[in-house]
């Protein structure tokens, strides 16, 4: 990253890297991707059969898929040396992979128009003690072109700015404390009317400009999102499936210290009760 992407990282939590992985390292895992919608008659002669995707139920075939492709050699190349640079210059210090494969990215278009979620927004790392540094960094790379309304993944910049004095919380809970302040409570709200506001608006916040933005752009596209920042999957309206890839990359403060919780959670609850912490 240069100075100008780190400082935007800095102050909202997520930046973009355009082009930051060549066709080399994201070709051979579309083209396999693309083989797998072939043997499930979503594609034909380079083309995507809309037709046969709507009789698919999307959930489960989405599932299918990405577990045949979990454990692929193809997908674990994507973490290039290039890559892991940018993420450990983003977290300020070395980093490890918080799950042992990668995961693929796979939303089947659907008809109907375009909403912002209201009910899955989410983290994926329970609040540690407190440090006021980056936890860790998701990277998504753009294995395809990912349109606007395509299902890009959704995330609330700036976020990573609140909570500072709490010194744990787990995932849930931090949406659900989160919910105490106006913008989120609507954010998170069935009732809220014109949902696209969240994307054009910057709502200054308790020291964060917070504002929806949707990961859009083209194969080889990279985004790293701090792990504190609330994000939900969007729907797919488009033409084509969204084929994205992500890992998730903790520093060695925050795995030194879920490390130590889950030891205590052992000692005091069991195998059982560590097996499911957030």
């Amino acid at each position: 990253m240069n100075r100008t992407d780190r400082e935007q990282f800095e102050a909202t939590g997520l930046v973009k890297l355009p082009g930051l992985l060549p066709d080399r390292m994201t070709a051979p895992v579309l083209r396999l991707v693309h083989r797998k919608l072939e043997q499930a008659g979503m594609r034909r002669k380079d083309a995507w059969c809309i037709e046969s995707m709507a009789h698919i139920p999307s959930r489960r075939q989405s599932k299918k898929l990405l577990e045949e492709m979990r454990h692929e050699r193809l997908l674990a190349d994507v973490a290039t040396p290039e890559l892991e640079a940018e993420v450990e210059s983003a977290a300020g210090g070395t980093i490890r992979p918080m799950m042992k494969w990668p995961q693929l990215l796979f939303t089947l278009p659907e008809r109907g128009a375009w909403s912002l979620p209201h009910d899955i927004w989410h983290v994926d790392l329970p609040k540690l003690p407190n440090r006021r540094t980056v936890p860790g960094v998701q990277a998504f790379v753009l294995l395809d072109t990912v349109e606007a309304g395509g299902g890009g993944t959704v995330a609330v910049q700036g976020g990573h700015r609140l909570l500072y004095d709490i010194p744990w919380l787990g995932s849930r809970q931090i949406t659900h404390r989160l919910r105490r302040e106006p913008y989120f409570r609507e954010l998170l709200s069935k009732q809220a009317g014109d949902r696209r506001r969240f994307l054009r608006e910057t709502v200054p916040h308790d020291g964060a400009d917070l504002k929806v933005v949707e990961m859009t752009g083209e194969r080889g596209d990279v985004y790293l999102m701090d792990m504190r920042l609330l994000h939900a999957a969007a729907p797919n309206v488009s033409d084509r499936p969204r084929i994205m890839w992500t890992q998730r990359f903790l520093t060695e403060a925050t795995h030194n210290d879920m490390t130590a919780v889950f030891t205590q959670m052992r000692s005091r609850y069991g195998e059982s009760a560590a097996a499911t912490a957030p």
